[in-house]
């Protein structure tokens, strides 16, 4: 079973996060692929990224950081629940790569 890392920023890295992470984890399972989740503060994303090397990025919070050649998904419509469908479409194309 292929094996995804995807990093879920926020602002403190709990509640938000966990909102985004439970879709990550989702759609891995519907991708049939092991997702490995992990979640960090925004203040962390720059060593995260460096430590855990993901496959996909979904932040939480709005954030103007480079991180390089790793996808980022904008997950910041799971919070208003508007767009989500699309954040979700997002997620499934940055995984299948």
């Amino acid at each position: 079973m292929e094996k995804k890392t995807i990093l879920v920023l926020c602002g403190a890295g709990f509640a938000t996060s966990t909102v985004g992470g439970k879709m990550c984890e989702d759609v891995c399972k519907e991708l049939g692929i092991k997702g490995n989740v992990q979640k960090r503060p925004a203040t962390q994303g720059k060593t995260a990224v460096k430590q855990l090397n993901p496959d996909v990025i979904l932040l939480m919070a709005k954030l103007t950081l480079d991180f390089g050649d790793v996808p980022v998904v904008n997950g910041i419509p799971l919070i208003t629940g508007r767009g989500k469908e699309e954040v979700k479409k997002n997620l499934i194309e940055a995984l299948s790569r």
